[in-house]
């Protein structure tokens, strides 16, 4: 069972940071940047910190 937990953990991070990067690319979107705040801004926000997260752990070359 503890295994488990610890898989889930670990399975939970990168979503988490994914959402962390996602919010301060809204903030600099909505704020300075001038953007409307709303979801489409919010979900594109999250896509591109899933996508930072996936070109730093994997590395572009």
């Amino acid at each position: 069972m503890r295994e488990i937990v610890f898989e889930l953990l670990l399975r939970l991070v990168k979503p988490i940071i994914a959402a962390v990067i996602g919010l301060a690319f809204w903030l600099l979107a909505s704020g300075p940047g001038g953007a409307s705040a709303s979801a489409e801004l919010a979900l594109l926000c999250f896509v591109a910190g899933g996508m930072v997260i996936l070109l730093v752990g994997e590395g572009p070359i």
